[in-house]
């Protein structure tokens, strides 16, 4: 898609399904409505039937043509990262067997991008547009419908926060409970288990209230405004409202029945995040009955409100509590943001962690959509590297302001003319940061990283063949570990040759311990290591792992010839994995300790050319670092270099990896994720990442929260 828009939006609910087009710039079209396929409309279909009618029907409201584009705001407990449906209990009762709905509407209508959003993540992105709103810190929607939801957003960074599942907000099915004429009820959710939020506040829930009310007082029931507008045929949402507007008591106790539970919600929300700037209440039991819910609600809240607050600031409570006009919070605009990558008039766009002189902020992004060739992605979890540091700080004239070249990503978009067939929204992806013959694309150094929510791959990368899908994630966060890993299985393949009965590894950050650790399995069994630390404190660290070297030593060891026994003698590999400042002197180092050895020697560490060293008289060590970019040439190009005194020593370097080995990488973290895991030592979001790369920038240190940082996870989620 080469503009903003038009998009097909649709919004499926448990009653209907609507559908229109939208773009910024001309707006809503007008909106066809038909009943939804659901659980309450066909009882007597099964779940898969349900589904099925389901996908049939949202795919026919897609017009066919070139470069469709549609946007889906779904009334569903699904995953905020993938679209992957938990359950619906409007629409399919109580199953909860997830549906791949992105990937049943591709395989229907292929010829369609498809975006899937919650409903109430539509609602809320279009929402948060309003220009009253900019200046929140947090808005809180909640829709109160035929189901019930809620979704926070953080204006601040544009983030709508997830759990592990991908979910947020599922308050319909928390544990509630309700009175009426001053008995307890107890009455059925529609995801067939009793006594939740739904049970009672819900559209369906207040109606099946009325029925109990009624049972338990029909006298009054016959004498009040509610019973007589219904008895005279009115519906019982017209009923009710009526009933309201002339103070029916029997109508304002069954209201005040209903909203105790979403009361109850909004002051737990209240009470746990003081941030919330407003909670908005959209729907349609909020917004039909509108002032009437919102009074409601308030009066629950100043009969037992926020402890102290309630009583000191009652103002503070009240203020935060708002009912949305009708079409406020529409889904299916909403669904067109999210299509769009939340980028018009105002909208959220995407966060990013940017470098601004010697700091890191939290700053939104535009979200581009992919043009010819180009995928935009989103990157789950992304790691902080040394190199990232070394641009910190100074060392380093890379450009870009986003960095991160290390992590998964999730494609989010295709743009035209990608032939990869596996290359499809939702698929999961490492990205090769490396360009093997195109200098114009180092990611995360002159191209924009991966510490944001979305990223663009260009079409350079993508159709080198660097976007490689996975058909293993690793678990959890370890997918930070796949492109240092990578750099260590290039090392061990190249080094391997040498035959070697030592492996000196000079560095203790992340590359140094991947390579300790993997020494025996890739450059065989009877392999010794020794691991030379640059800190007392990465010694002591490494003394508490399980996975520790044969040997693991300081410097000042090292330099003392310590342990000469091991170094001095046979064959010895040496990797040298320091910051580019270190990588001349600890080669230099190596090359003194391993005197009467024969000597391999990877340079791992960057180098600024030209690099010389009074042991390799005349030889730029930088040129011999670069000769092998990117995986290529072939077998990798290893010089063999003559020090000063006449010894003869095989040495390369290289920058970047080829892709079998990402791949060969990502897969041996799924194999055994437990020899790996303990390396990565700490965890944050975008905003956290902001804070921990500003102070890690201004420091020498790698202390943070008071524990040795060696790898840094950073994790993100915006709506997809």
């Amino acid at each position: 898609m080469s503009g903003p828009g038009p998009v097909t939006v649709l919004d499926v609910g448990g009653t209907h399904v609507r559908s229109a087009t939208w773009s910024p710039d001309d707006g809503l079209s007008t909106t066809t409505r038909q009943p939804s396929p659901s659980k309450l409309r066909h009882p007597d279909a099964t779940v898969d039937e349900l589904k099925e009618r389901l996908v049939a029907t949202i795919c026919a409201a897609v017009p066919l043509t070139p470069g469709a584009v549609a946007g889906v705001s779904f009334g569903a407990a699904l995953d905020h990262r993938d679209g992957t449906v938990y359950g619906s209990a409007p629409l399919f009762g109580d199953e909860t067997t997830p549906l791949d709905l992105r990937g049943a509407l591709s395989r229907r209508r292929p010829d369609v991008r498809w975006h899937i959003v919650n409903d109430v993540t539509a609602a809320l992105l279009h929402l948060v547009t309003a220009p009253h709103r900019h200046h929140h810190r947090k808005v809180l929607l909640m829709t109160v419908s035929s189901g019930i939801a809620c979704r926070v957003i953080d204006l601040r960074n544009g983030t709508i926060a997830t759990d592990a599942c991908g979910l947020q907000g599922e308050v319909g099915h928390l544990p509630a409970s309700a009175r009426l004429a001053g008995q307890p009820v107890e009455l059925l959710c529609d995801c067939g288990r009793p006594g939740h939020v739904s049970s009672y506040a819900s559209g369906p829930g207040l109606r099946r209230m009325a029925d109990v009310l009624r049972a338990r007082e029909p006298g009054r029931w016959d004498r009040s405004r509610l019973g007589k507008g219904m008895a005279d045929g009115l519906g019982f949402e017209q009923a009710l409202a009526e009933a309201l507007d002339e103070a029916d008591d029997l109508a304002g106790e069954l209201l005040d029945a209903a909203t105790e539970p979403v009361a109850g919600v909004l002051r737990t929300a209240l009470c746990l995040d003081p941030e919330l700037d407003e909670l908005a209440l959209s729907g349609g039991v909020a917004t039909g009955l509108a002032e009437h819910y919102r009074a409601s609600v308030l009066g629950h809240l100043r009969r037992e409100g926020l402890y102290l607050t309630g009583e000191r600031e009652p103002g503070w409570t009240s203020d935060r509590i708002t009912v949305c006009a009708p079409g406020e919070a529409n889904g299916l605009i909403g669904a067109g943001i999210a299509a769009l990558g939340g980028t018009h008039r105002g909208g959220p766009g995407h966060p990013a962690v940017v470098r601004e002189g010697d700091a890191t902020h939290l700053r939104r992004r535009p979200t581009v959509p992919p043009g010819p060739g180009e995928i935009s992605v989103a990157p789950l979890v992304a790691g902080v590297c040394g190199t990232d540091l070394q641009i910190l700080r100074g060392l380093r004239d890379d450009g870009a302001p986003v960095l991160g070249h290390e992590g998964v990503a999730r494609i989010v978009d295709v743009g035209p003319g990608v032939a990869d067939p596996r290359l499809v929204p939702g698929a999961h992806v490492v990205v090769n940061p490396t360009h093997p013959t195109d200098p114009s694309f180092l990611l995360g150094h002159n191209v924009d990283g991966m510490l944001q929510a979305r990223m663009l791959v260009p079409a350079s990368a993508v159709g080198g063949g660097l976007v490689l899908p996975l058909d293993e994630v690793p678990q959890g966060n370890l997918a930070v570990l796949i492109e240092p890993l990578a750099v260590v299985r290039y090392a061990a393949l190249a080094l391997r040759e040498h035959r070697p009965d030592t492996l000196l590894v000079v560095g203790d950050g992340t590359v140094g311990h991947l390579a300790v650790r993997t020494a025996r399995r890739w450059l065989g069994p009877a392999v010794r290591t020794v691991h030379v630390h640059h800190t007392d404190q990465g010694l002591e660290w490494s003394a508490h792992t399980p996975h520790r070297a044969d040997r693991p030593i300081g410097l000042a060891d090292l330099a003392a010839g310590e342990p000469a026994g091991m170094l001095g003698r046979g064959r010895v590999a040496v990797l040298i994995a320091t910051p580019a400042p270190a990588t001349l002197p600890g080669l230099e180092l190596a090359l003194r300790a391993t005197e009467g050895a024969d000597v391999a020697v990877d340079l791992v560490g960057g180098l600024r050319g030209p690099a010389l060293s009074p042991f390799f008289p005349g030889v730029d060590l930088a040129r011999t670092r670069a000769a092998n970019c990117g995986g290529e040439p072939r077998p990798p190009v290893v010089e063999r270099l003559t020090t000063a005194d006449g010894r003869q020593v095989s040495v390369l370097g290289h920058r970047g990896v080829a892709n079998e080995h990402l791949v060969y990488a990502a897969a041996e973290l799924c194999r055994d994720p437990e020899s790996f895991r303990d390396l990565v030592t700490h965890e944050t979001d975008l905003a956290g990442a902001a804070e921990i790369l500003t102070a890690l920038g201004r420091s020498e240190r790698r202390t943070v929260a008071g524990r040795r940082l060696v790898k840094l996870a950073v994790r993100t989620a915006v709506p997809s």
